[in-house]
């Protein structure tokens, strides 16, 4: 038997007749009649005896008719799931990224994909670069956030290169100035991140290209935690713009610094593995929402 033949069967049912079963159909009557005999052929029984010019199912028949709706309940589910999973409304995604995406400004991406598919179930890791870097070849994530080095080239999905910008109060002497260079920054108390991190001694170079004095007060591992920082006023960060953006405190003003400190972040996929279309769409909102913040439009 098939599914043709059990919309056949059932329409019968609740249509009272085979003219009327054909019509509900948009089907001839002789295409009816052919599909039933084919399917009293399949079941091994008579699904329905004449009665005049009515056709009346048998006990059998209603037996089976209560599976058969039960069957195209359950055809009709699967076409929705194939419909929601091709539309990226339905099913499951991991994602790690290191600190600084995930505390600052991955929540609200997340948040906003959620919003348009409330079906989808996102697991948000937090892991160090290094550790998702190397969780590329394990397919341990669908996508990764990391930043650099990347040594698998072809599961590098975006790559995305931002201009730092110095972040401080509102009230500090030098947010009077349009652009922060090192040469006003000397010996003013800054926050760093860690030694190991890409920003930290580009920063360096900066400031004794330009024989200023960089006096780091104090080191934290994340922007945010610098962010944080500098809304206490324990000094002057230096701090990707899309954290720098997502920040909250109100009394903090964000200032381009000149020359250019480059952060570097990149999408990742597993090693030798496609995208999902869910995992597309949610690398498409990434894209959609970190683009403006790029130093130059392009991926």
């Amino acid at each position: 038997m098939d599914l043709r033949q059990i919309e056949l069967f059932t329409a019968i049912i609740e249509n009272g007749s085979l003219t009327a079963a054909a019509r509900a159909l948009g089907v001839t009557q002789p295409a009816v009649s052919a599909g039933l005999a084919r399917l009293e052929r399949a079941v091994g029984f008579s699904l329905f005896r004449r009665d005049g010019r009515q056709v009346v199912p048998t006990s059998e028949a209603m037996l089976f008719y209560r599976e058969a709706v039960r069957a195209l309940a359950g055809v009709a589910q699967l076409d929705d799931a194939a419909a929601a999973i091709a539309a990226t409304a339905r099913g499951s995604l991991t994602v790690a990224t290191n600190p600084s995406p995930g505390i600052a400004w991955l929540p609200r991406i997340v948040a906003e994909f959620q919003r348009t598919r409330p079906d989808v179930r996102l697991n948000l890791l937090t892991r160090s670069s290094r550790e998702i870097r190397d969780l590329v070849a394990a397919r341990a994530f669908d996508l990764g956030i990391a930043e650099p080095p990347f040594d698998k080239k072809d599961s590098v999905v975006r790559r995305y290169r931002f201009a730092a910008v110095t972040a401080l109060k509102t009230n500090h002497p030098l947010a009077m100035h349009e652009t922060l260079t090192p040469a006003l920054l000397d010996g003013v108390p800054m926050i760093g991140l860690l030694p190991a991190h890409g920003t930290t001694p580009a920063i360096a170079q900066a400031f004794a290209a330009h024989g200023a004095d960089l006096r780091i007060m104090v080191r934290c591992e994340f922007f945010a935690t610098a962010l944080n920082l500098a809304a206490e006023g324990a000094g002057i960060a230096l701090v990707d713009p899309i954290s720098a953006a997502c920040h909250a405190a109100p009394d903090i003003v964000l200032r381009p610094f000149t020359p250019r400190i480059v952060y570097e972040v990149a999408v990742l996929k597993p090693a030798q593995s496609g995208l999902s279309r869910l995992a597309e769409a949610f690398a498409g909102e990434i894209d959609r929402h970190v683009r403006p913040y790029l130093m130059e439009h392009g991926s």
